[in-house]
């Protein structure tokens, strides 16, 4: 029994992490908590991951092992979630445009993603080890896929919360012009997931040697992209060629660059949804390709679709309760004035718009007329702590601008130095001669985080629950196998 409960407390964090790659991209986005004065709920998954943080603090202080402190990436850290406070702090007391309690869950939700670096950086201290965590993403990747098709062509439910209603737990069906969305709750999350997924498919194929194990790893990466073009999302598409491409370039495999762009493009050119939206970007015609036919001016619809599911006829939605504090507690004014959208007015020449024309016109016009002047404005209100977390929403498309927004310069600079610190450790590492294998992983964890940072220009990946737990365990990971490398190199 003693042995028994040795290899139990030296190992739960290795598996509890292994357990998130799992469950948190299987786990659709079911409401468990509701929090009032806002649409967004505590999940399942937040409590899975409090109890796995708890664990491993609990194990520091028994072990009176604080030597995490004395590391420069743990001190930018804590700078950056001192910059959040103070941002919180000025928001209440300065701008006076946040509610106490909505500012503070946002700042718990930052903490709670980059902890989990933490833990998975004390997960594991065998590289071998990984290979568990890379069938946890596999299984888990296939369940994506397998779920996301049934929802496109079988009818499966959806769970969304790409709004109030939606997100109080609404079972809704995909209609034929909705993008697919699997568990993610939003088929920008998952373009945003498959893109980081494809650029580590990328590097185990490089790195696998059975051939078993290779042509399902084949499998897997045909059917994240088939996937990745059913979300049609344009920004996760440049965002998957560029991280593949990196990966490609550094791994010395420069004569898998042509054919690897041709068959991307291609199957983006023949896409219905993807390809038209392109060509509507860029005011091409790729009809004769992809088979859309423009649709006669009497047969096209003046009101816009809008790109999200439509409830079921059985399904009777019930309000989350809310607490009896919530129908109490006085509602703040809005912290920053929110420019109005220009309404669409009918015309003649509207009539032979198609609806794809339609619904990227209305995408970028939200973003660049609304979310992101909403952003600016809170910046000019206070440019070096910013008017505080929850300030401009939800929503602001381009996670950059929401943070300096939110939390200034201040807060900008410190997480900027986060993440500058992480890749210089990443480009030391990549400059000398290690193992082949070691250097495979990094390279494909670092396509991957590139891939993340470009589709943060249009998405707030930062605060998307389900890719940032994903992204913040890939980088743990990371500096976990540099670091592994480095020991080994003193021991020769």
């Amino acid at each position: 029994m003693a042995k028994l409960l040795k290899l139990v407390n030296q190992n739960i964090l290795f598996w509890g992490i292994a357990f998130l790659l799992l469950f948190i991209p299987l786990y659709p986005k079911f409401p468990l908590v509701s929090v009032s004065e806002t649409y967004v709920s505590i999940r399942l998954e937040d409590f899975f991951v409090a109890a796995i943080v708890a664990i491993y603090f609990i194990k520091l202080f028994l072990a009176k092992d604080f030597s995490v402190l004395k590391d420069n990436l743990t001190r930018l850290i804590l700078l950056y979630f001192c910059a959040g406070l103070l941002s919180i702090v000025s928001g209440l007391f300065i701008t006076k445009n946040i509610v106490f309690h909505l500012a503070f869950l946002h700042f718990l939700r930052r903490v709670e993603y980059i902890s989990l670096f933490f833990v998975v950086y004390s997960s594991f201290s065998d590289r071998r080890q990984l290979r568990t965590f890379g069938w946890m993403i596999l299984l888990s990747t296939f369940g994506v896929i397998f779920y996301g098709l049934g929802q496109k062509f079988l009818g499966w439910p959806v769970v969304s919360t790409m709004n109030k209603e939606f997100s109080k737990g609404m079972i809704l069906r995909l209609t034929w012009w909705a993008r697919v969305n699997s568990t993610f709750a939003g088929h920008y999350d998952l373009a945003a997931y498959l893109v980081m997924i494809l650029c580590l498919i990328i590097s185990a194929l490089l790195i696998v040697k059975q051939w078993r194990i290779k042509i399902l790893i084949i499998f897997l990466g045909i059917f994240s992209y088939y996937l990745l073009i059913l979300t049609a999302s344009r920004v996760s598409f440049v965002a998957y060629l560029v991280g593949g491409l990196f990966v490609l370039f550094f791994a010395g495999k420069k004569w898998w660059i042509i054919p690897f762009l041709v068959l991307s493009i291609l199957g983006m050119v023949f896409s219905d949804d993807l390809g038209q939206r392109y060509a509507a970007t860029f005011h091409l015609d790729l009809s004769f390709l992809s088979g859309s036919v423009v649709v006669k001016p009497k047969e096209v619809a003046l009101v816009l679709p809008t790109a999200t599911p439509t409830p079921l006829p059985t399904a009777t939605p019930t309000p989350l309760p809310l607490s009896k504090s919530a129908s109490k507690t006085k509602r703040l004014p809005t912290p920053t004035a929110t420019p109005t959208p220009v309404p669409e007015v009918a015309t003649p020449s509207a009539a032979y718009f198609e609806p794809t024309t339609l619904a990227v016109s209305r995408s970028t016009d939200i973003r660049l007329k609304v979310e992101w002047p909403r952003a600016i404005l809170a910046f000019a209100k206070n440019p070096l702590l910013g008017t505080g977390y929850s300030s401009i929403t939800l929503a602001t498309d381009n996670d950059y601008l929401r943070m300096l927004g939110e939390t200034g310069l201040v807060g900008s600079l410190a997480f900027l130095l986060v993440i500058l610190e992480i890749f210089r450790r990443i480009l030391v590492f990549l400059k000398k001669n290690q193992s082949r294998e070691s250097r495979l992983i990094i390279l494909g964890i670092s396509g991957a985080a590139i891939g993340y940072f470009l589709n943060a220009t249009f998405i707030d990946v930062l605060e998307s629950s389900k890719i940032a737990f994903f992204f913040w365990i890939m980088m743990g990971v990371a500096l976990k196998v540099i670091d592994i490398n480095k020991e080994r190199g003193k021991l020769t």
